[in-house]
């Protein structure tokens, strides 16, 4: 019961988090379309449909760090914290999902100026298609603030920002210095995604749901050694 309570609290958290944020989204596109209008030009904020994946990892960092020792003085165990936090943050990934392809099937100029799945992929995939590339996304940029957010509590933040830091410099030295690396990991990294000769529609959708499962492992193993006081 505690559990189910945990997982109900978090997720209306979230999910009102994901309809204020939703809701402000709208409300500046209908802004700028309405001055387009008064001028007598057309005027739009295109790419919008991005922001989603850059609203999940914020969510994820200030949920977990927020929530945690509240949880766990509710009773929770730490792999209870884990599932009610992953539960709540999936929830508002399909929300979020939900918002996405209703926008795509009732707004005529979505998939073509705001949908990052149809302008990427083409427009005939559909609703459906965008709908899981939307929740799965927003899945894995979750996977990865959560990841963050207990490995923070865990060392310290500057140890993990350095420890960021670090990698991404070495990342960026060996690119910058090994014939190939660079074209090498461009290649990868389309291949990926799901671009290029002998790519798979079917891989951007599995990267997610691996860097989703890799987020939660590695939090759920960082949170066994928190202390929370």
């Amino acid at each position: 019961m505690k559990l189910k309570a945990a997982i109900r609290y978090q997720a209306v958290e979230l999910v009102q988090s994901a309809a204020v944020f939703c809701l402000i989204i709208g409300a500046i596109i209908a802004a700028v379309a309405l001055i387009g209008l008064t001028k007598g030009a057309y005027l739009s904020v295109p790419n919008m449909g991005f922001l989603p994946y850059f609203l999940m990892p914020l969510l994820a960092l200030s949920t977990f760090q927020g929530d945690i020792r509240f949880l766990m003085q509710m009773g929770l165990t730490r792999p209870q914290v884990i599932a009610s936090t992953v539960a709540s943050l999936g929830a508002a990934c399909l929300f979020l999902g939900l918002v996405e392809a209703a926008c795509v099937i009732l707004v005529s100029f979505w998939p073509q100026m705001q949908s990052l799945y149809l302008m990427s992929y083409g427009l005939s995939n559909g609703p459906a298609l965008d709908f899981l590339f939307m929740a799965l996304g927003c899945a894995a940029t979750s996977g990865a603030g959560l990841a963050f957010a207990a490995l923070q509590m865990r060392f310290g933040t500057r140890r993990v920002v350095l420890a960021c830091a670090a990698l991404v410099l070495v990342g960026l030295t060996i690119l910058t210095n090994v014939e190939g690396a660079a074209w090498a990991f461009a290649g990868t990294m389309s291949w990926l995604l799901g671009f290029g000769e002998g790519a798979s529609l079917a891989n951007p959708f599995l990267l997610f749901a691996v860097v989703t499962a890799l987020g939660v492992l590695v939090a759920w193993a960082a949170v066994r050694r928190i202390e929370v006081r």
